[in-house]
């Protein structure tokens, strides 16, 4: 950089003395009227004598006679005794100011050369020109002379920062920082004491061991003796709970938002909306051919279309951005202010806002369901948050969707896509579970869970729930290769449908025989496995796969097992439990599984031996975290909102749980379906 403003005072150098040798040229006065030989004279002249003024071509007039000093040709030979002279000096000064002026106007453009090559051309303005040319540029200057290089790279660091600052809204307004910092240094300080304060001294004085002061970039702790670890640690987490409530309660205008290093500042103003652009109307979803199946051996589309609603209801939406701005608008009220809008879906019940926090508020968004809830009109009714999986960083906020919508069987399995329906044809017993809030279809294979545990309050959806996920496996499924037993506690009123369905088999009501059922089943899966043994083959699937059997899957499903439980003597409940966990270590196999259901789902009613032969797990909406961890081992089932909206988690298939609706069945659904496996069993008579 030295050798870069030598060159360019050079060149001005050079070009003042073309400028000077031209107007000589054209018989016309130099302005500058600058001679190196006359200002040497005029400097050197004795006491009494001046120098010859030069001529309009900026040499000495002739004279009669050389100056003292000079030879016949003129030539300097040496300077006179005298030595310099007051009037030689007022003589010389003239020249002296123009050379200075003329290398204070070359450092000049040189530092604006190199101030224009540096700074983008939409941040040149006044104020940042006037504050590189008197500040900074001298700064940088004596840097370069006096091998400082670290003044040189402040004086940049000051001056980008003004241009950042002035590019994010103008430069600050150093009162309002002052007012801020001191509004938070006395929060602070009221707030934790402790951390403010040192160890008392000499004389027992206690000093400050941070101070929060206004900086050029922002409002940041100061060190009067030195930096401390857990002070730094306490104020950054003040800071991020506390600053911007702090601030709106000391009246200081704005939105101000915590970095990761505890600085405050003045929040980026978010972005205009862009101007929206006309929607297409959604299409509708587009009914599946007439031999759609779902599942090898499951109905044709055409044997059940007749029941289905027409035309088919859209499962899902973009979510309006005045949603998105609602919950955004909340977090800033509730002290997180730098969110960023993800957009977002509405599903059947709830609004999924996809947001992304700063990374160290994440945790603290997590934990603020209910908080969240009263701030955006749900009442004590806690939101549900959690992170979107393939997103990093970005968490769903999930909201109850003002105008609540249900989903019937057969709408939903119609909007299946083709690539699932492939999938479906694999497996042994294809359920339809229900709804994501995305409109995505959840389907599971019932034989890979082995047996479900499904809890839920009244209200909650949990027999309806049910009798949606029979329906789906009697649409998949044919009657010989499954048989299905339903324990109804209330003398078979919960399923009226399961006396004409060719899969049903039995529908118990007496709990002895529910025990003795177990008993058998636990006895048969035994049998199974022996003859799977001599035949070589794991499982009933593999088995089926070689036609060695023709055996079907069996499926046991008890509606209420508390009423169950408590209609049985304490041997027989013993016995009951030790074959249903018999069940749940072979029937996987063996194709024999259990759905239990209660809607008590407390530790008395599910021992910790059952629940752990239950791994598949669905939860409905419950009365309190505790009755959610006792059927998930997890929080979340208290803030579903009942009729269907419930949890599924799957322990081999899934790590969190999936939201969904469950779909209801209608009657016109459970008669079509009935009438479609009706010429089977015909052609079989």
């Amino acid at each position: 950089m030295i050798w870069a403003a030598l060159l360019g005072l050079g060149l001005v150098a050079a070009g003042l003395w073309g400028i000077g040798r031209v107007l000589a040229r054209l018989g016309l006065p130099d302005p500058m009227a600058f001679h190196a030989g006359a200002a040497w004279r005029a400097l050197w002249s004795g006491p009494g004598e001046s120098a010859p003024p030069p001529s309009h071509h900026g040499a000495p007039a002739p004279s009669a006679a050389p100056p003292p000093g000079h030879g016949a040709a003129g030539a300097v030979h040496s300077p006179p005794a005298g030595g310099l002279s007051a009037h030689g000096l007022g003589a010389w000064l003239p020249h002296l100011g123009w050379g200075l002026g003329a290398l204070a106007l070359a450092w000049q453009a040189w530092g604006a050369a190199l101030w224009a090559y540096n700074v983008p051309a939409e941040m040149r303005t006044g104020r940042a020109w006037l504050d590189w040319a008197l500040a900074r540029w001298p700064v940088v200057t004596a840097g370069w002379l006096l091998r400082r290089p670290a003044w040189g790279e402040e004086a940049w660091r000051r001056h980008r920062a003004l241009l950042e600052r002035a590019a994010a809204g103008g430069a600050p307004d150093e009162g309002l920082w002052r007012r801020a910092a001191a509004v938070l240094d006395a929060g602070f300080a009221a707030s934790e004491p402790d951390i403010v304060w040192g160890e008392p001294g000499p004389g027992g004085v206690r000093r400050r061991r941070i101070v929060i002061a206004a900086a050029p970039d922002g409002i940041r702790p100061q060190w009067p003796m030195g930096f401390h670890a857990a002070a730094m640690e306490a104020w950054r987490q003040w800071a991020e709970r506390w600053a911007a409530v702090a601030l709106h309660h000391g009246g200081i205008p704005g939105v101000w938002a915590v970095d990761a290093h505890g600085v405050v500042r003045p929040a980026e103003p978010k972005p205009a909306p862009a101007p929206k652009a006309p929607q297409r109307p959604a299409e509708a979803p587009r009914a599946p051919g007439p031999q759609t199946r779902w599942g090898a051996g499951g109905l044709p589309w055409g044997r059940v279309a007749g029941a289905a609603p027409d035309p088919l209801p859209p499962l899902a939406a973009p979510l309006p951005p005045e949603r998105v701005q609602d919950v955004i608008a909340a977090l800033a009220m509730l002290g997180i202010p730098d969110v960023r809008g993800e957009g977002g879906v509405r599903g059947l019940a709830v609004d999924t806002t996809w947001i992304r926090p700063h990374p160290t508020q994440a945790q603290r968004v997590l934990r603020m369901g209910e908080a969240l809830a009263g701030q955006l009109g749900h009442g004590s009714q806690p939101l549900r948050i959690a992170y979107v999986q393939g997103k990093p960083g970005v968490l769903a906020v999930e909201r109850p969707r003002p105008d609540r919508q249900f989903v019937e069987l057969l709408a939903a399995v119609a909007q299946t896509p083709p690539r699932v329906r492939q999938a479906l044809a694999q497996w042994a017993l294809p359920v339809c579970c229900g709804v994501a809030p995305d409109g995505g279809i959840v389907w599971q294979d019932a034989a890979g869970w082995p047996h479900l545990l499904a809890g839920g309050t009244t209200g909650g959806g949990k027999t309806t729930a049910l009798a949606a996920w029979l329906g789906s496996l009697c649409l998949t499924t044919p009657p010989e290769d499954v048989e299905i037993a339903i324990v109804d506690p209330k003398a078979g009123s919960q399923f009226p449908w399961a006396a004409g369905m060719p899969h049903v088999r039995r529908v118990l009501t007496n709990p002895q025989d529910v025990a003795a059922l177990v008993a058998e089943w636990a006895a048969e899966a035994d049998r199974r496995y022996a003859a799977f043994a001599r035949l070589g083959v794991p499982d009933l699937r593999a088995a089926r796969g070689k036609g060695a059997v023709d055996w079907p899957y069996r499926l046991l499903v008890v509606d209420e097992y508390k009423d169950l439980k408590d209609q049985l003597d304490a041997d027989t409940v013993k016995d009951l439990e030790r074959d249903i966990g018999r069940l749940g270590q072979k029937a996987r196999g063996a194709g024999i599984h259990v759905w239990l259901a209660t809607q008590h789902p407390l530790a008395e009613t599910l021992s910790s031996p059952l629940k752990a032969n239950l791994p598949a797990r669905l939860a409905l909406t419950v009365a309190s975290a505790t009755a959610s961890r006792v059927i998930l081992d997890d929080v979340g089932a208290e803030a579903l909102t009942g009729k269907g909206d419930a949890l599924f988690w799957h322990a081999e298939a899934q790590r969190t749980p999936v939201r969904i609706q469950t779909p209801w069945v209608a009657d016109a659904t459970w008669a079509a379906i009935q009438a479609g496996w009706a010429p089977a069993k015909e052609a079989e008579a």
